[in-house]
């Protein structure tokens, strides 16, 4: 047993001594002066190849070449090139050779590869101050670090450590290598601390075939920063994945591969970053701030042209441009979180509430403002807060927004603007149901060309200096070559916003001088307040006059003074525009006041051509009509009529109706046909009384009556209009004729002054105030219109209406009118209420007059026929009984002692009436819809009517390209197209040719009327 012990200490003894031996054969071996190749002793100082244990220190240049037909392998413990030292591998000289570093590298000299088959092997810390250019740097031990301020010049640099990270204690340089790992069994990465990571590269290369650069310098290790790190990119490609804040910058040009940031990413200004293939993803899972070109263009590296890639940018948090995004997809992510997003974005922007199909909730916020110029698709809740402002700046594309509504709503609560593209297209009329944008609107006619309207809506705010208004206005302007004629208008309010204004008495004001005048739009029967679903609508189908004719900024208000406008009451005529000769052509003058407030007295005028003559007036009076012909008015050959009202309520709207007719081609003037009519008032919104005032100095220069007389006169005339007010109360007599006034005057004045002097010159002669008709026509017109500014741009009247048209003296009386469509067969769309009016004539060579009159309509089955209202008739009034009765679906008129005299004088035996009727739901397209009616005069025969024939056409034509011809080299080529349209439909009426160049965005290059074109199109379209 003691042998045995004393033979375990004798083993363990020589062991220690063995190891103690080895230890001390360590030892730093120094280069010699001259130098040579590492495996001749003459290169080492004491003539003593380096081994593995040895520290090696290189004073002067080494050779470390490979064998003949092997690999060399150079061990050593530490390595130090000194400054002036150099290890190189030259060119030609066999086969592979290692570095095998077991402890740390350091070197402030230089290690070149010239045959690029030099690889090193680094188990501990490198500390490179000099050249470093090994064809492969590796890294294989632990915990090791790396720091100093040479460039990393490794064609291929290998994170390949034994743990996870490489640790750096300085700003550290890549110049020329390719850095990432080559083991996949641990994700390996470079820890940055808080140093500066710097990317270089001398050269780039661009393959056009398949859009990619590539460069010598490229980094795809993950990188970690404990703070706000910075990576400084030239000419480099940066990937993989990215742990903490980093802040990119590029003195030149950066490239990205599919990048993710795990904190906050900032891009530096003046910075160019590209992704360096197309739809590279960025993905930042904090907040984004660019400074930088993202994507924006073209640009030339050295010798290469770079053409921008498109690049899909998803951030998780905060997004701020401040630079440009090019034609990167900007795609915030919502995740459950609320996030901003601000600057302008040159691409699209696609909000999402995560990448992939769940949906977390969230929303994206817009407090400041906002640009974009691509497609915005929303598919998570967008918010526009108050003082937030959204602009789509897009013109090309027809619907540059798209919001998923199953998923995501757009809210507005600031401005917001886009353009709406019309591109002359008659499909693209509509404006409807618009995210955000609060109005809808349908173009009905326009001349030339319209390219697109811009519209923009200022929410939270009332319009600039006027503080009053609803908290909501529109600008909306139309771009292009043409003019807008008529078109349809809704606008939605918020009762949040109303701003102290009394909903029930909204109103839509327009300003086209942005401003500077304002008139009120919304009155009329097409004119609608939905306070329920708070909508205010203007115009319908079918209806040309009820229709808007100009753009501009739009305000409501209730009429409580807010909007100045010119005038508190606003005035419209409704008629055919073409006048017939001989025959009744009725007019109704609608008067509106616009305000909260009673008006003072307000005075028409109405005036006609002189191929024109009033035939009657028919006023409002105790809920009937009291008719006044034309001789009853003053003179039959008087070509202007005055009318006096002697105030409006608040709000109130009044009706009266005026008949003229065309006089026989022998006594018209020479106008060609053309007749015009003119409506217009003075509403004493001047001064308090100046429209009586005007109606006594007209009087009184018509009858050459004395200052005194004048003074009796308006004495009078005050206590007439105190009179009319209250038979207004008492009977509802709003209208009241001029010369009516004036009898009522001279009443006046006789009851309070049987012995007044102005008796004696007016007296019944004061139906002589109708012979001032000349300065009437004259100075009336002058006066109302230029001296208290009623006259507008071009001189058109502001507060009333101009009616231009034409004589026609050829006119079917016995006949059905219906809705007016497209085509010889009024092909038509959208349209649900017809509107009829059916006409009726004793014929001249009748012997008696028609005592009884009878008119019936069995409406065909694509109609309601719940739905029938009666409208006006041509014999009204208290003389004139009508039945008018339906049962299922026919319609009945009888009237018995209309006493229609035969039509010598025509229109003495015409009549017509109306009615309305609504169209079946869901008729399928191509139903036509035919109507006709019969007229029986006393016991004779049926007349019956011609037919009025509407189509519904729903469906749009179809277009099936041909095949190309094309041969390499062709400028132009021939595309035709094959367009058929149902075979009930309208037809076909023009083609419209689009060019895509390049996979671009498709853009019209011509239109046609026959299906060929040269040209380089790839899609056609038929309207």
């Amino acid at each position: 047993m003691k042998e045995l012990k004393s033979r375990f200490s004798i083993l363990c003894l020589l062991t220690t001594l063995l190891l103690g031996s080895q230890m001390a054969m360590s030892a730093d071996i120094t280069s010699t002066a001259q130098g040579g190749k590492w495996s001749d002793k003459t290169t080492w100082t004491g003539g003593v190849v380096p081994t593995k244990t040895d520290n090696v220190i290189i004073t002067s240049t080494v050779t470390a070449n490979g064998g003949s037909y092997s690999s060399v392998n150079y061990y050593m413990k530490n390595l130090t090139v000194n400054k002036g030292g150099k290890i190189i591998r030259e060119k030609n000289s066999g086969s592979l050779s290692y570095l095998n570093i077991s402890g740390n590298f350091v070197n402030n000299g230089e290690i070149i590869d010239y045959n690029n088959y030099f690889d090193i092997w680094l188990s501990g810390n490198l500390e490179n101050n000099g050249i470093l250019k090994p064809r492969n740097l590796n890294f294989v031990g632990q915990k090791q670090q790396i720091s100093g301020s040479g460039s990393t010049e490794a064609t291929r640099v290998n994170l390949n450590m034994e743990d996870e990270f490489l640790e750096a204690k300085s700003d550290i340089h890549f110049k020329n290598a390719y850095v990432g790992s080559s083991v996949s069994q641990t994700a390996k990465k470079l820890n940055m601390n808080n140093f500066i990571l710097n990317l270089m590269a001398d050269s780039i290369r661009y393959d056009s075939y398949y859009g990619t650069a590539y460069s010598n310098s490229e980094l795809v290790i993950p990188v970690v920063f404990a703070g706000n790190g910075i990576i400084n990119i030239d000419n480099s490609l940066l990937g993989g994945t990215i742990y903490g804040n980093a802040g990119i910058k590029s003195a030149s040009y950066a490239f990205l591969k599919d990048l993710t940031v795990k904190g906050n990413l900032s891009l530096g200004s003046n910075a160019k970053v590209s992704g360096y293939a197309n739809r590279v993803k960025l993905i930042v899972d904090g907040d984004f701030t660019n400074y930088a070109d993202l994507n924006k263009d073209s640009v030339r590296v050295r010798s290469v042209k770079f053409a921008p890639r498109p690049m899909n940018l998803m951030v998780y948090g905060n997004i701020k441009n401040h630079g440009s995004t090019g034609i990167t997809r900007v795609s915030p992510v919502t995740n459950g979180k609320i996030i901003t997003l601000e600057g302008n974005y040159d691409g699209d922007v696609y909000i999402q509430q995560a990448e992939n199909s769940d949906k977390p909730g969230g929303k994206v916020v817009i407090k400041n403002e906002v640009n974009i110029s691509g497609k915005l698709d929303v598919y998570a809740d967008l918010e526009i807060t108050n003082g937030g402002t959204l602009n789509l700046l897009n013109k090309i594309l027809t619907s540059p927004v798209y919001v998923r509504a199953e998923q995501a709503k757009l809210i507005n609560h600031g401005k917001m603007n886009r353009y709406h593209r019309v591109n002359n297209a008659w499909s693209n009329r509509s404006f409807t149901a618009q995210d955000g944008m609060f109005a809808d609107y349908e173009l009905r006619e326009w001349s030339d060309r319209i390219e697109r309207v811009e519209v923009t809506v200022f929410n939270n705010q009332a319009y600039p200096g006027l503080p009053g208004t609803v908290k909501r206005w529109w600008r909306i302007n139309p771009e292009g070559t043409g003019k807008v004629k008529s078109f349809t208008l809704k606008l939605y309010y918020d009762e949040a916003l109303l701003n102290g204004q009394k909903e029930k008495n909204l109103k839509i004001y327009r300003s086209t001088d942005k401003g500077e005048t304002w008139e009120v739009v919304s009155v009329g029967e097409f004119a609608v307040l939905d306070t329920v679903v708070n909508t205010i609508t203007i115009g319908r189908w079918g209806e040309p006059a009820s229709m808007l004719s100009e753009f501009g900024d739009f305000v409501i208000s209730s009429g409580d003074g807010s909007v100045p406008v010119k005038s508190n009451i606003l005035v419209d005529m409704i008629g055919r525009p073409d006048v017939r000769v001989g025959a009744p052509n009725p007019f109704t003058i609608h008067i509106y006041n616009v305000t909260d407030t009673r008006t003072n007295p307000v005075f028409l005028t109405m005036a006609v051509s002189e191929d024109i003559r009033f035939k009657q007036v028919s006023l409002p009076y105790n809920g009937g009509v009291e008719v006044f012909p034309v001789d009853s008015l003053g003179d039959p050959n008087d070509l202007t009529q005055a009318f006096f009202i002697p105030y409006l309520e608040p709000n109130e709207h009044y009706s009266f109706d005026v008949t003229v007719y065309g006089l026989p081609g022998s006594l018209k003037s020479a106008s060609e046909n053309m007749v015009t009519l003119t409506l217009g008032g003075f509403f004493g919104h001047v001064a308090e009384d100046e429209a009586v005032d005007f109606i006594v100095d007209q009087v009184g220069q018509a009858v050459d009556l004395d200052q005194k007389e004048k003074e009796e006169y308006a004495r009078g005339l005050g206590l007439t209009v105190n009179q009319l007010k209250t038979e207004k109360q008492q009977y509802g007599k709003t209208v009241t004729t001029l010369r009516h006034v004036s009898k009522y005057t001279v009443k006046k004045i006789s009851d309070t002054n049987p012995v007044t002097k102005v008796l004696f010159k007016i007296g019944e002669g004061a139906e002589a105030v109708h012979k001032i008709k000349d300065s009437l026509r004259r100075r009336l017109f002058h006066w109302f219109y230029k001296e208290v500014g009623l006259y507008g741009v071009e001189e058109k009247v502001a507060s009333g209406k101009n009616i231009e048209g034409k004589l026609v003296s050829s006119w079917d009386p016995n006949e059905i009118i219906g809705p007016k469509g497209y085509g010889d067969e009024n092909f038509i769309a959208s349209i649900t209420k017809m509107n009829y009016t059916i006409f009726f004539e004793n014929l001249k060579e009748a012997t008696a007059p028609a005592y009884r009159v009878q008119i019936m309509d069995t409406i065909p089955a694509v109609f309601n026929p719940e739905t029938v209202k009666f409208g006006p008739t041509s014999h009204s009034g208290p003389n004139y009984k009508w039945k008018m009765e339906r049962n299922g679906n026919i319609i009945k008129w009888d009237i018995e002692g209309i006493e229609l005299p035969p039509n010598i004088t025509p229109p003495e035996g015409e009549g017509f009436v109306t009615f309305s009727v609504n169209i079946k739901k869901d008729l399928p397209s191509g139903t036509k819809i035919e109507n006709a009616a019969t007229i029986i005069f006393d016991m004779n025969p049926p007349i019956r009517t011609n037919t009025w024939t509407n189509i519904i056409d729903m469906i749009a034509p179809k277009t099936v390209m041909n095949p190309i011809n094309y041969s390499g080299g062709n400028e132009k080529i021939i595309v035709s197209c094959n367009s058929t349209d149902n075979t009930q439909g309208s037809g076909l009426n023009r083609f419209l040719f689009f060019a895509s160049v390049n996979n671009g965005p498709f853009n019209l290059v011509g239109e046609s009327f026959y299906n060929r074109k040269k040209l380089v199109p790839v899609l056609c379209l038929v309207s």
